[in-house]
């Protein structure tokens, strides 16, 4: 073995959700992607753009910078583009963080969180959600020492699927020092309904302190090109430009992010969110109705906690067609897809009333 970095094997990987890769699955809802195919008009601009493959992409990716500032009203400088909200993430752990410092951020939360963070040979340090499955600000509060570089906040949280009210953010930021980052990761934020729930944007002009991560993989139905964008301070901004990746975004996505800010192209896209926290409501009714415990998810995605045999049921399901993602030990994820993957997930449902139905034969034998 060639000299490297001790301990490097030894990080646990990113597991992706399973693809049906090896056979065609009815419904594939392990990954959180968007069911629907680009729209049309996106399409028609990633043919266009492919002409241009020989050549390298815009390293700043400008004509896609300043769309995004006047959709959200900012400078140029406080957006950052980058090949998916991962790429991202790991830049601002690698500008901020190393050894001898740490990262704190709730859990279970995004599996990426502590790779990144290990990676940077930084420590991570996973505060527990409150017993509803939210992040709990007070205990990430009191988590901060002199030795915090980064605070990540994944809202709604992956996998859980929760929030927090926005007082309860904004007086969190209130409380935490001014020279500490805190990364507002709201890669599910199109999907949320609940009026007071947290928002990232809201704070930029009152705290530089914050980075907002915005992804088009989930409403924008572009996960397989990789884009996602930063909204912050000018130096925050500075500082994710210092450790990007030269020409990670591809021109191809640059093209088809441009296409998705286009206004008739943005109202089909909302068309289309509407429609999966449509099927969420309906997929969360009818998995409750059967006595399944579901947690209520503002994202794209339904968490099953206290799954009896959890790691069984994703095997089982995946026999029978549906995708799934194991989250944990007793811990199951459902994406959610079209109407279509949906109804076939809700036809294979048995597998998830096993552990009921064992409880409810063993209350029966008692009385």
């Amino acid at each position: 073995m060639i000299r490297h970095r001790p301990g490097i094997l030894e990080i646990d990987s990113y597991v992706p959700g399973d693809s049906g890769s090896s056979m065609r699955p009815a419904a594939r809802l392990a990954s959180n992607e968007s069911p629907f195919p680009p729209d049309d008009r996106v399409a028609a601009a990633i043919r266009a753009s492919i002409t241009r493959a020989n050549r390298y992409p815009d390293f700043d990716s400008r004509e896609l910078t300043e769309a995004l500032a006047s959709r959200w009203h900012l400078s140029p400088d406080q957006v950052s583009v980058d090949s998916g909200s991962s790429s991202l993430l790991r830049n601002i752990v690698t500008a901020c963080a190393g050894p001898g410092t740490e990262i704190v951020y709730g859990w279970p939360s995004f599996s990426s969180y502590e790779h990144t963070t290990l990676l940077a040979g930084a420590t991570p340090i996973r505060v527990a959600l409150t017993p509803d499955h939210c992040l709990d600000l007070a205990r990430i509060l009191a988590a901060i020492n002199d030795r915090t570089r980064v605070v990540l906040l994944c809202l709604p949280n992956n996998p859980t699927g929760t929030t927090v009210d926005h007082t309860a953010l904004e007086a969190f930021m209130e409380a935490v020092p001014e020279d500490l980052l805190i990364v507002l990761d709201e890669c599910y934020r199109e999907f949320v309904t609940d009026p007071d729930a947290a928002s990232g944007p809201r704070l930029l002009g009152r705290f530089p302190n914050v980075v907002v991560l915005a992804s088009l993989s989930k409403s924008a139905g572009l996960a397989g090109l990789r884009i996602g964008y930063a909204l912050s301070s000018p130096d925050v901004g500075s500082l994710l430009r210092a450790v990007r990746i030269p020409f990670s975004v591809s021109t191809v996505a640059q093209a088809a992010a441009l296409a998705c800010l286009e206004p008739a192209v943005t109202a089909a896209l909302e068309s289309r969110i509407t429609a999966t926290v449509s099927e969420r409501r309906r997929v969360y009714d009818t998995l409750t109705g059967a006595g399944i415990e579901v947690v209520p998810s503002q994202a794209n995605f339904l968490f099953l906690p206290h799954q009896h045999a959890a790691p069984e049921k994703v095997r089982l399901l995946a026999q029978l067609g549906a995708l799934v993602r194991l989250a944990g030990p007793r811990e199951i994820r459902i994406s959610i897809g079209n109407r279509r993957e949906n109804d076939h997930l809700l036809s294979c449902i048995d597998p998830l009333t096993v552990g009921i139905r064992k409880s409810s034969r063993s209350e029966a034998h008692l009385t």
